[in-house]
């Protein structure tokens, strides 16, 4: 006779958690040691479900000053987006770029591989605010998000790129 293994719903409600670690949203909860690279970047009102388009830019405490400019062009507007596996992905303004980062406990984030232009053929000639704009990201050490903005921080302050989800997309 076959026995049926079955678990009791309380038990996978705690085991759950911890055989599905990307399920969590950024600064909710506990993070098992190991687990953090999908923490705060994966599940339904994560930072990795939306794209995230630059807003403003300081790098080493000098604000970018075409501002103005990039912002109305949509085309060379930089652009964030991440996958589960950290994965960071984007326009950089002008050319695309691909980079992996890693979110722990309270929003802190880590560059394994920072973000550079993907190799492509035509490849566009990186302008100013490409160049600050990848000088920058690998600087931040912390995330937050606020309402529908993103804000990536370093330097004790110093370096910050603030981001707005795009639109069209809920909260």
């Amino acid at each position: 006779m076959l026995r049926s293994h079955r678990l009791p719903a309380a038990l996978l409600a705690t085991l759950l958690p911890l055989i599905a670690p990307g399920c969590g949203a950024l600064g909710g909860g506990e993070i098992p040691p190991g687990n953090a690279i999908a923490a705060g970047i994966t599940g339904e009102s994560s930072v990795c479900q939306h794209q995230w388009l630059l807003e403003s830019l300081s790098v080493d405490g000098r604000e970018h000053q075409s501002r103005l400019l990039w912002q109305k062009l949509w085309r060379d507007r930089p652009y964030l987006t991440c996958d589960k596996l950290g994965y960071v992905r984007g326009s950089a303004g002008s050319n695309p770029y691909l980079g992996r980062f890693t979110v722990g406990r309270g929003g802190a984030v880590h560059w394994p591989q920072e973000p550079e232009v993907s190799r492509m053929a035509g490849a566009r000639e990186s302008g100013e605010l490409e160049r600050a704009f990848l000088k920058a990201l690998p600087q931040t050490d912390t995330m937050k998000v606020r309402g529908r903005s993103l804000i990536l921080e370093g330097n004790g302050g110093a370096t910050r790129l603030e981001f707005i989800r795009a639109e069209g997309e809920t909260e």
